[in-house]
């Protein structure tokens, strides 16, 4: 049984990306529809409508929507489905209870509910929608419980709606990186469909949202306030116009990051191993979440890492971090420079008697007969910091820095390390939800790059600081 026939919609209450995911839902060969965009561009909105009358138009049309958590969901998409069903005058034919709403002609309904843990994703099979909404607050592991578990009906789909808030999100580092994407044409901002063909990805922004802009005729809205918003954004803010504007990926500035003049966009690129350089690696001495070794080059004025070497437990390991360099990079005939934490040239009383941090590398990378360059003491972090920044800006003697796109760690630790209360950096934790262990999130890498860059240009750092 149909509900849909006696329902007349108004012309102009659908915006563009509503008809895409129209196209999503009817088309079984899509498995993975993910929508994302900026602020005012009607995503969740669209997706809404086209669940309530996806509900209207048979029996089984179940949906599940999942919020990370549930203390989000009342305020959020679940309102959005009481509101349309209310302004559609559908009241009569929807049965609404909390987080539970029911087409009373068809039996079709929609659940939501918050998934604080990717093993709650169980009995799936009853539905032919499930939707991530605010994707990016949900981690890898929820969504490949939901591909595994989602399965035993025609047309079954997982729709994921967010904000690109962040470009180290799992949603771009572990899903759309993985992926060949082809442009396809579209009256939205952008339409991508992969190279097998399952997976739609479509971008949208309040350019395409005609409550915004309006419709080119006498349709829609044109809200001259949120459009000069976005015009004073485009202007004073041209990184948050970009992502919650036109909804391009990016990384939220809040003032308290450490590298303040780290820019992905100016800073990441591809460089890779020069074998007529030399190699210069820096350690960061701690093993959680992983053990730090990042490698560079310097050359015509560029510092350039190259690579990093962060192997997780069980592998988090002095020699078995070695033995990856060298496997890397054993054919190095150019020279090998050590650079780390000063503290780790003391002896360490879980080592043997008169053993080191540094003269275990030494034993272990023997073969590329490493040049060690580590300080007495560590530079002062204040001052350092001072220093990086400078020089990522391109005020130390215009030497320029970029880092290889594939250090994915290393690109999140420079935008995600933040200062504390005495400028220095944040050692605030997390705990690993699976193991219960404690360890500092963010900071590793960053220092390990103020590591080298205050010993390799040690002058220039002494030049910097007496200023």
């Amino acid at each position: 049984m149909s509900g849909i026939e006696f329902i007349e919609f108004e012309e102009g209450i659908f915006n563009e990306i509503y008809f895409e995911i129209d196209s999503v839902f009817n088309n079984n060969d899509i498995r993975f529809c993910f929508i994302y965009g900026g602020s005012s561009s009607s995503k969740t909105f669209s997706y809404v409508q086209r669940t309530i009358i996806f509900m209207l138009e048979g029996e089984n049309n179940n949906s599940l929507i999942f919020r990370k958590f549930s203390t989000d969901i009342d305020n959020s998409i679940f309102e959005d489905f009481k509101r349309i069903v209310s302004d559609w005058g559908l009241n009569d034919y929807f049965k609404i209870q909390k987080h539970y709403i029911e087409c009373k002609l068809t039996g079709s309904y929609t659940v939501f509910k918050g998934l604080d843990d990717s093993e709650k994703i169980k009995g799936l099979s009853g539905f032919k929608k499930i939707c991530m909404e605010e994707f990016n607050q949900f981690e890898y592991a929820d969504f490949k419980q939901a591909k595994k578990r989602l399965r035993g009906l025609v047309g079954q789909q997982i729709i994921g709606i967010f904000n690109p808030v962040s470009e180290m999100s799992f949603i771009k580092t572990e899903i759309f990186d993985n992926e060949i994407f082809t442009q396809l044409p579209s009256k939205i901002t952008e339409k991508q469909i992969n190279s097998t063909g399952d997976t739609l990805v479509l971008r949208t922004c309040y350019l395409d949202n005609i409550w915004i802009v309006g419709d080119g005729k006498s349709g829609g809205f044109i809200d001259k306030h949120v459009i000069a918003d976005f015009e004073r954004d485009k202007l004073n803010d041209p990184n948050y116009y970009d992502i919650y504007a036109l909804g391009k990926w990016g990384k939220l500035r809040t003032g308290g990051e450490f590298l303040k003049q780290f820019k992905a966009d100016k800073h990441v690129g591809k460089f890779p191993y020069n074998e007529a350089e030399p190699l210069h690696i820096s350690f960061d001495e701690n093993v959680l979440p992983y053990l730090t070794c990042n490698a560079f080059q310097f050359y015509n004025n560029n510092i350039l890492q190259i690579d990093e070497i962060m192997l997780t437990d069980p592998l988090n390991t002095l020699k078995d971090t070695c033995e990856e360099f060298l496997n890397r990079y054993g054919t190095n005939r150019q020279g090998l420079f050590i650079y780390g934490d000063a503290t780790s040239r003391k002896r360490d009383a879980k080592l043997q008697k008169g053993q080191n941090f540094f003269k275990l590398i030494q034993s272990y990378l023997s073969v590329q007969k490493p040049i060690f360059r580590v300080p007495q003491a560590n530079p002062s972090v204040i001052m350092s910091r001072l220093f990086t920044n400078e020089l990522l800006l391109g005020g130390i003697d215009n030497i320029a820095f970029g880092v290889d796109s594939k250090c994915r760690n290393s690109i999140n630790d420079y935008q995600y390390c933040t200062e504390d209360e005495d400028g220095k950096v944040n050692k605030s934790t997390v705990k690993d939800k699976v193991t219960g262990q404690t360890y500092q999130q963010y900071g590793h890498a960053t220092d390990a790059l103020r590591y080298i860059l205050t010993v390799l240009f040690l002058e220039k750092y002494k030049k910097f600081i007496r200023k």
